[in-house]
């Protein structure tokens, strides 16, 4: 009997382990889930006026459209959904309950373990067997995680919940908006009131609004708008970069657009005038913008123009007012150059330039203004290549070495000297070269180069100066100077004519005023100098007395200027004017 009772009881224990059991439950996923089986109360609906489309560069228009918002309570109930588990025995436990079992059933049903047992602890131990196999195969431990069927059911009420729907209508009525307002920097600079919205849609260009603006904006300048409607209103921070682009707005003349970041004549793409506009790409380097042009990317130097912000759909394309390249000998005064004497061997040519100095800004034409004063040497004043000296001035000293070799001229020739590029003047009264020397002492001007304009032993010396003047200020920094620091100039030129009596020197501006380019709007372009211009077109004319030269100057340079320029530019003159540049 006992071996047949454990028997059975190993049968039912491997049944149970060889039977994958199941169950399902009932789990809780939301205790606050929507009842949508039942219809929400309305609490209230009103019409807003909202954003519909941003700003763009591609569309700087703002829309706004009339919508409904619905202001719905819903019913929140608990979920519940039905989930599946797999269970697999407790090894373990199942073996020590089944040998538990087994060890009850023999004691009970045998005298293998116990001699002799009465009926109740035969029953005792019997029931014990029981409970310890039914425990053995009821004791499962759960494999993975739960199955969720999908099979959902909402439970007892756990709250409610407030939602709106927003919808956008279309009303063909005319409705009214209470205010639509765009301030910059606390200002106002666009306001309406009380206008019709049509067909549910008011629109704003944000890009027309900038450019009535007389505030300076920037990328990161913020409009603010505030649209009011039914008593309510909404405010939007819109930053300018967002629909506006930025654009370099051409101030200088003539801007030359270049393929690299580099002064050079090879480099050169084309040249463009005053009041036009390119496309900033990005900064480049040193003092380098890049901009778009054609279609290509070009360099341009910062001094060029201002950088302004706006947008091509509202204002149209950016004028571009481009130059064409003309080569030396088809302006004016490059080409039919009257013989104004014959070769004089002792004469003599020099330009002196600091223009292109490392460390100068470029200054536009000053190449082709040195060109010019050689061309005129040359045939007008019928110079040969060896009597011509063009010598650029920097820290470095080889050019007073080629200012020393100047052949002397033994009293019976001019001395015609053309001085360009950036000097400083003091209150002191004295002139000096920049990039070559600090403002100490009397300076190289009126030491070292009339020293060799003395020794060169010249009849006459004919020195015009074309420069752009600065002074230091205490803390180093260079700024325009005044008209008070012409007696620098005036006194430099004494400095000359007491060493060389047979004198003349013109300086192309005052101090405080610039020598401009002869270059004004549309295509009005001579690419000199004014002053080189008219100096030409002096003696082209014929012009050969230094006192109707001068005169020829003062009648154009300074009108030329204000016209083109709206600036002035007025001539200053010392030595003797009655010297004859043919003589």
């Amino acid at each position: 009997m006992s071996i047949r009772l454990a028997a059975i009881l190993l049968f039912l224990s491997t049944v149970f382990i060889l039977i994958s059991c199941t169950s399902s439950r009932w789990v809780v996923t939301d205790r606050y889930a929507i009842d949508t089986s039942q219809d929400p109360e309305v609490l209230s609906e009103n019409k807003v006026l909202l954003l519909d489309r941003e700003a763009t560069i591609d569309n700087p228009l703002m829309s706004f459209s009339v919508h409904s918002v619905v202001e719905k309570e819903y019913i929140q109930r608990v979920r519940a959904e039905r989930t599946i588990q797999q269970y697999r025995p407790r090894w373990a436990f199942m073996a020590l309950a089944l040998t538990g079992a087994s060890f009850a059933a023999v004691a009970a049903n045998s005298s293998a373990i116990m001699p002799s047992v009465s009926g109740n602890q035969k029953i005792a131990l019997n029931v014990t067997a029981g409970i310890l196999a039914i425990f053995s195969v009821t004791n499962l431990q759960p494999v993975g995680d739960p199955i969720f069927t999908g099979e959902t059911e909402l439970m007892r009420r756990s709250g409610t919940e407030i939602r709106y729907d927003t919808l956008r209508t279309i009303n063909r009525n005319s409705e009214f908006i209470s205010s639509l307002y765009v301030t910059f920097q606390e200002d106002t600079v666009y306001s309406r009131n009380h206008f019709p919205v049509q067909n549910g849609r008011v629109e704003l260009n944000l890009a027309a609004i900038t450019d009535g603006m007389d505030e300076s904006v920037d990328g990161e300048s913020i409009l603010t708008v505030i649209v009011g409607f039914n008593d309510t209103s909404n405010l939007y921070r819109v930053r300018a970069d967002t629909f506006l682009k930025p654009y370099i707005h051409i101030t200088t003349p003539v801007a030359v657009l270049r393929n690299a970041p580099v002064v050079n004549d090879l480099n050169v793409i084309t040249e463009v005038g005053a009041g036009s506009s390119l496309e900033l790409m990005g900064d480049g380097p040193g003092d380098w913008f890049r901009v778009r042009f054609g279609g290509s990317e070009v360099f341009i130097t910062r001094n060029s123009g201002e950088i302004e912000w706006f947008s091509e759909v509202s204002s149209g394309s950016p004028d571009i007012f481009e130059f064409e390249e003309i080569p030396f000998g088809q302006v004016d005064v490059e080409t039919s150059v009257p013989i104004l004497k014959r070769n004089n061997p002792n004469d003599r040519a020099i330009i002196l330039t600091n223009g292109f100095a490392e460390g100068a800004y470029f200054r536009q034409y000053l190449d082709r203004d040195h060109r010019l004063f050689e061309f005129y040497m040359r045939y007008a004043l019928q110079l040969a290549n060896d009597q011509i000296y063009v010598i650029e001035i920097d820290s470095d000293e080889t050019w007073k070495d080629e200012l020393r070799s100047v052949a002397a001229m033994d009293s019976t020739g001019n001395l015609f000297v053309y001085f360009s590029g950036y000097a400083t003047l003091t209150e002191e009264g004295r002139m000096y070269i920049d990039f070559a020397e600090e403002p100490v002492g009397d300076g190289l001007i009126t030491g070292l180069i009339f020293d060799e304009f003395e020794r060169l032993n010249p009849y006459s010396v004919y020195l015009f100066g074309d420069f752009q003047f600065t002074i230091p200020q205490s803390n180093g920094i260079l700024v325009p100077l005044r008209t008070a620091y012409t007696f620098a100039l005036q006194e430099t030129a004494n400095r000359l004519l007491r060493r060389i009596p047979n004198s003349v020197i013109v300086f192309s501006n005052r101090p405080g005023q610039t020598s401009s380019i002869y270059t004004g709007a549309g295509m009005e372009n001579k690419r000199h100098h004014i002053f080189n211009y008219y100096w030409a077109d002096a003696l082209k004319k014929r012009n050969t007395r230094m006192s109707a030269i001068i005169r020829h100057l003062e009648n154009n340079v300074d009108y030329t200027s204000r016209r083109l320029h709206d600036r002035p530019q007025e001539i200053l003159a010392y030595g003797n004017f009655t010297l004859n540049i043919i003589d």
